[in-house]
């Protein structure tokens, strides 16, 4: 009678340790969790370089050409009057030329090959 009592207890102590130790390493795991996740975010998110910037010739208006680091190809983007351009085709050389002070062309010129005009129009 005494060693069914016994066992019981053992039984029941082993089963509290083992939920101890279960809600123990629960915790961890989603301490880790929201740790690592908003750290993978942050370190994920595309890298922009700033190739270009440029006033319009009464500092009326900015055009600015940045670099994307995205997987597997960068891309580049050209940010203007709240809109953005992206670009696939990386150039070896970025000029923009104003016309007034609303409009402009950016000329994107690779070796080789016709230069790509981007026509940019200010609202």
């Amino acid at each position: 009678m005494c060693n069914e009592n016994d066992d019981h207890l053992v039984n029941a102590q082993k089963t509290k340790f083992l939920t101890g130790i279960g809600c123990f390493f629960a915790v961890i795991i989603i301490g880790l969790i929201v740790v690592i996740i908003p750290a993978w975010l942050f370190f994920t998110q595309p890298k922009e370089t700033q190739l270009t910037v440029s006033h319009s010739p009464n500092n009326i208006n900015t055009i600015e050409v940045v670099r994307i680091e995205d997987f597997p190809d960068p891309t580049i983007r050209i940010k203007y009057d709240n809109k953005s351009v992206v670009k696939t085709k990386l150039p070896d050389k970025i000029s923009v030329k104003w016309k007034d002070d609303y409009e402009a062309d950016i000329v994107f010129t690779k070796q080789g090959r016709e230069p790509d005009i981007v026509k940019v129009t200010f609202e």
